[in-house]
């Protein structure tokens, strides 16, 4: 049970925040409307996962804004009313996916920050999850989120990928901070830039190369292992 009263005030409140906060509520730089109803958000789901399949299927030099529309089923006047092109629904994918993960990743830290007694919370089970929110919004995901991923990937933006990742490292050394968990301790930016990247590249690779073993346990456990030979490492003075 979340206990409010243990709860960092400058996130009291934060998941309320969060969970109207819509879906595809994406730049206005990107989008040319953002969607305010259900069947608007319809549309940009249909637009994604159309996208992402075309892409899947035929590589990104087969992909034509009309051919979205058709996949979709519907016209590209309608496709063209939210983007310009097919580079803004890259990006606007890009920018939906990364949002996913980092609200995902806060719903998390927040249950954690709020918890009863955070010393309950052993270091693996606290870097498990963490690992398994990457994999999952990096890597696999439902449906056509996986297809997505890799797209992300094929088309990555280094700026915006690089200002994703620090976001999560900062919220996430925010959370350690604010524990004082003697079996978790606060990184330096040598370390949590190494550690992260490293973390990163591999979902990356995983992604791209299509690798077999991306859903086992085998695979998550190596993750797990890789960021807590870490940071039992830094537990042990210099």
């Amino acid at each position: 049970m979340v206990n409010i009263r243990r709860c960092p005030a400058a996130f009291v409140g934060l998941t309320e925040i969060t969970t109207v906060t819509l879906p595809h509520e994406l730049s206005a730089q990107i989008m040319r409307k953002q969607p305010t109803q259900k069947r608007a958000q319809l549309t940009i789901d249909a637009i994604f996962e159309a996208t992402s399949q075309i892409v899947d299927r035929e590589g990104v030099s087969g992909l034509t804004t009309n051919k979205i529309a058709a996949k979709a089923g519907f016209s590209v006047g309608t496709l063209y009313q939210y983007f310009s092109s097919k580079e803004a629904i890259f990006r606007a994918m890009s920018q939906h996916g990364r949002s996913l993960v980092l609200r995902e990743l806060e719903s998390y830290l927040f249950s954690v920050e709020c918890s009863q007694d955070p010393e309950d919370i052993t270091p693996e089970d606290f870097v498990r999850r963490y690992v398994q929110i990457c994999i999952q919004g990096f890597a696999l995901g439902q449906n056509y989120r996986r297809a997505m991923n890799r797209l992300c990937w094929l088309l990555e933006q280094p700026e915006e990928t690089a200002v994703s990742v620090q976001k999560m490292v900062d919220r996430l050394m925010t959370c350690l901070k604010y524990l004082h968990h003697p079996l978790l301790p606060v990184l330096d930016e040598t370390q949590t830039f190494v550690l992260s990247r490293s973390l990163m590249g591999c979902l990356r690779s995983a992604s791209l190369e299509r690798f077999e073993h991306m859903e086992t346990e085998a695979f998550e456990d190596q993750l797990v292992d890789l960021l807590m030979s870490q940071l039992v490492r830094n537990l042990v003075p210099a």
